[in-house]
């Protein structure tokens, strides 16, 4: 199975859903009763009773579909999990230590730290474990000393830098992305424009996370922006491509690599894309999570894996918009790190949930919502806080779209951390 974490994606929740049955968005609720047989063994003709229909689909035209919630099963204050690997393990940061959980992070213990490292700047901000099993930890960054990124080593007694940026860090929320052998690392932080130093380089590895290389960093094209830093980045398996999403204002853009960051193309002039903070690639489409007004998805629907988009109009927007104030054109909420499994490249079997967790910016903004779809054309808007004492903004699961479909939402942002354990319901049937 192939998997797309980001993720800085963090999450929570205070208003609670309950899993509901019902028929699809695009099912007719006549025809979705159940068949039942309606002979006796005589083959005497019977009166039955047609089953009860599900909910209505609510939604669409532009909106998620709002019929189906996730099954919260419990909540917690249990610290800042960040990361799942294809086993279940569940690990996260805590300081300057990466610790872990083998039962869904009831319990966890520290593998590894790096206080002897000496100063906060050796704090974790991030932690990646692709399938190779290596467990890269990315740690400092926010002040003026770039970020790390460490291989800790398989007997857990030591490390080894693979990379340090020049400015900036790893962050949780976003900037990360992994596929097989495949992960690209994007670097987060606020420009210091009078020291002409940004946040702006992307980092790759094709073995898996043994090693590393610089692919991209961008120049500041204006200063009359709040910033210029890396929002994300994404690896696209059908079309094996890069993109990379910059922002802010002015400065934003959207990149593409088709060969591993040897060359890039990008989608228009800078600034003519709106701030998008995820980019998630579907087998027909590529949708883009904005930062900006109005809120929710952008999509551009591909003729083929190797179609490229014609400019930044060639992305709907908005293809699916959240709902927020409606009196209110002031952005509330932007898009946080996403979850996406991939099943079967060549049917498209897949599912992407991708939080957006209110704007700290806006005294106002209290709301987060989970969105989640199969094909990046339907969305569904499976949960939504209504609370500033909640910040969704990280989802870990579930690592199939079978079984229990166990997700954990992630509040890593605000003070004792916040986490929901839900089942996805299967809305795509």
């Amino acid at each position: 199975m192939d998997r797309r974490r980001f993720i800085e994606r963090t999450a929570a929740t205070a208003g609670l859903g309950v899993a509901l049955a019902g028929c699809t968005a695009d099912e007719d609720p006549e025809e979705a009763r159940t068949a039942v047989d309606d002979t006796d063994p005589e083959g005497t003709k019977m009166e039955t009773e047609p089953e009860a229909e599900g909910p209505e689909p609510e939604g669409g035209d532009g909106e998620p579909y709002y019929h189906y919630d996730l099954e919260i099963h419990n909540e917690q204050e249990a610290g800042y999990p960040v990361w799942i690997d294809r086993d279940g393990r569940i690990y996260g940061r805590d300081s300057p230590r990466v610790v872990v959980s083998d039962d869904w992070w009831e319990t966890t213990e520290t593998l590894y730290s790096f206080e002897e490292e000496g100063t906060k700047e050796e704090y974790v901000q991030m932690v990646i474990v692709p399938d190779s099993g290596r467990i890269i930890a990315a740690t400092g960054g926010r002040g003026e000393t770039g970020g790390k990124v460490h291989l800790i080593d398989e007997d857990l007694k030591g490390s080894e830098l693979l990379y340090q940026f020049d400015y900036g860090r790893v962050s949780s929320e976003f900037g990360h992305a992994v596929h097989g052998d495949i992960v690209v690392i994007g670097t987060y932080h606020l420009s210091d424009f009078g020291a002409g130093r940004h946040a702006n380089e992307v980092i790759l590895s094709t073995d898996g996370g043994r090693s590393f290389e610089k692919v991209l960093e961008r120049e500041l094209h204006t200063t009359d922006a709040a910033n210029h830093h890396i929002h994300d980045v994404e690896y696209d398996p059908y079309a094996e491509r890069i993109w990379v999403a910059i922002g802010d204002h002015g400065n934003s853009q959207l990149y593409w690599s088709d060969d591993h960051g040897e060359s890039w193309s990008e989608i228009d002039d800078r600034g003519a894309i709106t701030m998008v903070t995820q980019v998630a690639a579907f087998k027909d489409c590529v949708v883009l999570g904005t930062d900006g007004v109005p809120e929710g998805i952008m999509r551009w629907e591909r003729d083929g894996p190797h179609d490229e988009p014609s400019g930044a109009d060639a992305f709907e927007r908005a293809h699916v918009e959240i709902r927020t104030d409606p009196d209110d054109d002031v952005m509330e909420l932007y898009a946080r790190r996403r979850w996406h499994i991939r099943e079967d490249l060549e049917t498209g079997r897949e599912l992407c949930l991708m939080p957006f967790g209110y704007s700290t910016m806006l005294d106002s903004a209290a709301d987060s919502v989970v969105l989640a779809s199969v094909d990046g054309d339907e969305w569904y808007e499976l949960h939504r806080t209504e609370t500033r004492d909640i910040l969704l903004s990280n989802v870990m699961g579930p690592l199939s779209m079978d079984g229990d479909r166990r997700t954990l939402v992630s509040d890593s942002f605000l003070e004792g951390g916040y986490q929901i354990d839900a089942t996805v319901p299967e809305f795509w049937e």
